[in-house]
């Protein structure tokens, strides 16, 4: 999927530079030249990532990358000349997520972009992982909690280990000797019968919400939010 990036940099030749560069990589690039065109690109597209120089007028790096961070956590790459220590550190605790000082290879700048949106985007799968809406439902998958209707449930290990396993195959038919060979181990001799018993004591503890969990007669069960 094509990324949006904002260049926010008023050294036309060097914003020209890498202009090409990002294209050349695939990248749908959105310019700046001072710092409220900046804040008005914002706004008006929807950037996945931005490289913002601190030195641009009327409004300076810094000012914009507070006013960004008050609507948005998308990752920030900010560049200067300025390459103090204090400066790096100023800019660090905007919550800026990388820093590069001038002059720079537009080829590493590249690099660093790729490399920080690869970051974000694992660090939302593993969020989305972890924390589920699902119509009644809310579960969160690193903590073992969920939620009916806004109230806490009390699920047993294995109760929980079931509803997880039917969350992340949503929507496709398990039979119940892969529920035994998944939740019990293939090496514990368990009858298949005590899924069918752990399903109806599931659905009873979930309430309203047991009606995502569907018999589907002759072969198992699958999960699935209307």
């Amino acid at each position: 999927m094509e990324k949006t990036i904002l260049i926010v940099e008023d050294e036309l030749s060097l914003q020209n530079i890498l202009e090409v560069y990002f294209k050349k990589e695939g990248f749908s690039v959105v310019k700046a030249s001072d710092g409220l065109e900046a804040l008005e690109k914002f706004e008006l597209y929807s950037i996945d990532i931005a490289c913002i120089d601190i030195m641009i007028p009327h409004i300076d790096g810094y000012e914009v990358v507070k006013s960004i961070r008050q609507k948005s956590d998308m990752p920030i790459l900010m560049m200067t000349a300025l390459s103090s220590e204090e400066n790096q550190l100023k800019g660090y605790g905007l919550d800026i997520d990388d820093y590069v000082t001038k002059p720079f290879s537009p080829t590493i700048l590249v690099a660093k972009v790729k490399s920080i949106l690869k970051r974000y985007s694992e660090k939302q799968v593993r969020n989305d992982i972890q924390n589920h809406q699902l119509g009644l439902m809310e579960i969160n998958f690193q903590s073992r909690i969920i939620k009916v209707d806004g109230s806490d449930i009390d699920l047993s290990k294995t109760e929980f280990d079931m509803l997880a396993y039917f969350i992340k195959n949503k929507g496709i038919v398990i039979e119940r000797v892969t529920f035994l060979d998944e939740i019990w181990g293939m090496d514990v001799y368990v009858e298949d019968r005590i899924v069918d018993t752990f399903i109806k004591t599931l659905r009873k503890k979930l309430g309203p919400a047991s009606k995502y969990i569907k018999t589907v007669f002759g072969v198992g069960y699958k999960f699935e939010v209307n």
